[in-house]
């Protein structure tokens, strides 16, 4: 029987979880979120629930990597992060990382989606949206999802204009692309 499938890449402190759960009622849930400060919280927040949390960062391997910190709520596996001075609490300490588990997202996704299940996807992952769209495209996993809501951060990051609109639109021609923030 096909499922309808939600997976919140970059879950956070799981608010986007729950508002979409509260909408669609019907979908099984995933959260990954590797921040080891906000997992305790998801865990708890979603303890009892059909809310599966994984406590890993989505990326184009299977493996482990540093996770650079800064502000409880923020985190990345990339480098480079732009100052935002309008939002200085969101700023990255590159001296502080810890090191997580990482997930091949597009090997992974492969596993879980199966024939007719609908499948959508929140992207908010600080920067490696790029290699992980990228390696979604190669792989043709980027296939089995239907709808993706994706944070850019091409201003944020080293990621040139160029690449960030092949990427778009590359993305746009194989599944619905929602603009999110």
């Amino acid at each position: 029987m096909p499922k309808k499938i939600y997976i919140d890449l970059g879950a956070n402190k799981g608010d986007t979880i729950a508002s979409f759960l509260a909408d669609n009622p019907d979908h099984e849930a995933w959260g990954f979120e590797a921040n080891p400060l906000m997992v305790e919280r998801l865990n708890k927040r979603f303890s009892g629930t059909h809310v599966a949390i994984i406590e890993a960062a989505v990326w184009t391997s299977n493996g482990n990597r540093p996770m650079f910190l800064g502000h409880p709520l923020s985190s990345t596996l990339v480098k480079g992060k732009k100052k935002v001075p309008q939002a200085p609490h969101f700023e990255i300490d590159y001296q502080k990382s810890v090191i997580v588990r990482t997930v091949d997202f597009s090997e992974w996704l492969r596993n879980l989606v199966g024939p007719g299940d609908t499948v959508t996807v929140k992207m908010d992952i600080e920067g490696a949206e790029y290699q992980v769209l990228q390696h979604l495209l190669e792989t043709g996993a980027i296939d089995l999802i239907d709808e993706l809501r994706c944070e850019f951060h091409q201003d944020r990051f080293p990621i040139s204009k160029q690449r960030d609109q092949r990427i778009r639109d590359a993305v746009s021609k194989r599944t619905k692309l929602v603009h999110w923030n």
